[in-house]
C-alpha cells in the first residue's frame, strides 16, 4: 500500500501518514453522518416500545461510532515499514511505472493491507447492516400506521416521498466514495497500476461534496425554490400561502395545506 501525495498539504510538513488518515477518517465520518440521518428519522417519527429504551443510548451508540472511526487507524501507524527498502520492493512488483513516479516522495504505508482491509471493510459492512435495520424499520412503522388508519393516505404519501429524497441525498454521496474506496482496494490486492483510472477515480471521490449538495438543492423543494429565485428567469412564482415546506410546527410528520 503506498503512492505519493499532492497538493497543498505536501508542502507543510505533515507526514504523509497522518494525510492518509486525515482522509480516510473524513470518508469514514461522512458515511457514519449518513447512517446519524437515518437513525435521527427513527427517533423522530418511530414510536415502538423499545424507542423509550433507544433514546437513553443512541446518543453514545452514535458518539461510540465516531470514536471507533478514529481509533481503527491508531494501530496502522504500526504496520509502516523501513521506506527505503519498502519503495525498492514497491518498484520491483510495479515494473511499469514512469521515471516520474520513481523521482516522486513515494510512501509506503505498509507491507501487508490484512488490518486495513478487516477494519475498513468491517467498519463498512456493519454501517450498511445498522442502515438497512433501521430504513427497515421505518418502512415497517410506516406501513403500520396505514393499516391502523392512524395516518392518511396523503400524510403516507408525504412521508414517503421525504424517505425516497432522504434515500436519493445518502446514496449519492456514498457511491463516488465507495466506489472509488472499493476500486483502489481491488488494485491493492491485485497489484494493478493505472494512473489514468486512479486520476478519475481520486477526482470522483473528491467530488461527492459538491454532488451531495447539488443532489441536496434539486431533490428538496425549499432548497430548490430558495436557489432557482436568485435566478428570476429560472423561479417561478409560489402562490401566496402555499407551503414549500414538508414540515409544520416542528410536527414529526408532513403535513400540507
Amino acid at each position: 500500500m503506498s503512492g505519493y501525495t499532492l497538493g497543498v498539504l505536501t508542502n507543510t510538513g505533515i507526514s504523509e501518514f497522518y494525510m492518509v488518515v486525515l482522509v480516510l477518517l473524513a470518508c469514514t465520518y461522512v458515511l457514519l453522518s449518513m447512517l446519524a440521518i437515518f437513525e435521527n428519522r427513527l427517533h423522530i417519527i418511530c414510536d415502538y416500545f423499545w424507542i423509550r429504551y433507544w433514546n437513553k443510548i443512541r446518543m453514545p451508540w452514535i458518539i461510540g461510532h465516531y470514536i471507533v472511526g478514529l481509533l481503527i487507524f491508531i494501530p496502522m501507524k504500526s504496520f509502516i515499514p523501513e521506506q527505503e527498502p519498502a519503495k525498492k520492493a514497491v518498484f520491483e512488483i510495479l515494473t511499469c511505472l514512469p521515471d516520474y513516479v520513481h523521482d516522486a516522495p513515494v510512501f509506503v504505508l505498509a507491507e501487508t493491507y490484512t488490518y486495513h482491509l478487516i477494519a475498513l471493510v468491517s467498519l463498512l459492512v456493519s454501517g450498511c447492516i445498522e442502515a438497512g435495520i433501521i430504513i427497515n424499520c421505518l418502512n415497517f412503522f410506516i406501513v403500520r400506521q396505514l393499516k391502523r388508519k392512524r395516518i392518511s393516505r396523503v400524510t403516507l404519501k408525504l412521508q414517503i416521498k421525504f424517505l425516497i429524497v432522504i434515500s436519493i441525498q445518502m446514496l449519492v454521496p456514498a457511491l463516488l466514495m465507495v466506489i472509488p474506496l472499493t476500486y483502489s482496494w481491488v488494485c491493492i490486492v491485485y497489484n494493478y497500476y493505472n494512473q489514468a483510472i486512479m486520476n478519475i477515480v481520486i477526482a470522483m471521490e473528491t467530488m461527492h461534496g459538491l454532488f451531495s449538495t447539488l443532489t441536496m438543492i434539486f431533490i428538496h423543494h425549499p432548497y430548490r425554490t430558495a436557489v432557482f429565485n436568485m435566478f428570476p428567469k429560472w423561479s417561478k412564482r409560489v402562490a401566496p400561502g402555499e407551503n414549500t415546506s414538508m414540515f409544520q410546527n416542528g410536527s414529526a410528520f408532513p403535513t400540507i395545506n
